[in-house]
């Protein structure tokens, strides 16, 4: 008996941060600009987990991991031999972003977010008829108004406890960059709501 999700590989997609994509393409994990785009999430030069994809590169050998990643901190770059049968990799711009969104809006009536919907454009460019491509969704297309409004032309990306947020008052306080005044205020923040709590 097998447990587990029977794929035959992974598509991996990036926007214009495409650190990942560069990398499994060349073999090369070297630092650029971050660019600003409709995904901050994705905006990024390093990936968090990829000392995870190292480890299985380095066979479990936990050693050479780090000695791979004292290199990319010493130099923002790492070159490995390029390639992996398990994982395809493409980049999905700001532009062919928006037409997924719109595609699938216009097509199925299904709202994309932009993180979905660089899934769906890098995925779909790797179709293979021998396989079906299955791409979850990540996110919810409300936190992404201003891209679903310009990839439609329409004020669709609603949900009703983001909508009832709205016109809330807001609270924001400012604090220097400095860790000490940073430190000072969660203590003060927790400690007075510890107090709030006992009396």
């Amino acid at each position: 008996m097998s447990y587990g999700l029977p794929c035959d590989r992974l598509v991996l997609a990036t926007n214009e941060n495409d650190i990942l994509a560069r990398f499994f393409a060349t073999g090369v994990y070297g630092t650029g600009p971050v660019v600003p785009t409709l995904i901050p999430s994705m905006d990024i030069q390093v990936a968090s987990n990829f000392e995870r994809y190292l480890y299985y590169r380095a066979e479990g050998g936990a050693r050479q991991v780090v000695q791979w990643m004292q290199r990319f901190q010493q130099t923002g770059r790492l070159e490995l031999p390029a390639g992996d049968a398990l994982i395809q990799a493409g980049r999905g711009d700001a532009a062919a972003t928006l037409a997924t969104i719109r595609e699938y809006w216009t097509r199925h009536h299904y709202l994309l977010d932009p993180h979905t919907a660089v899934g769906v454009c890098v995925g779909a460019a790797h179709q293979d008829a021998a396989a079906p491509l299955i791409c979850l969704a990540t996110a919810h297309p409300a936190k992404f108004g201003d891209a679903i409004l310009q990839a439609t032309g329409a004020d669709l990306a609603h949900h009703p406890i983001l909508d009832a947020l709205m016109g809330l008052p807001t609270r924001c306080d400012k604090l220097p960059a400095d860790r000490a005044a940073l430190s000072s205020y969660v203590a003060q923040a927790i400690g007075g709501a510890a107090g709030t709590r006992a009396g």
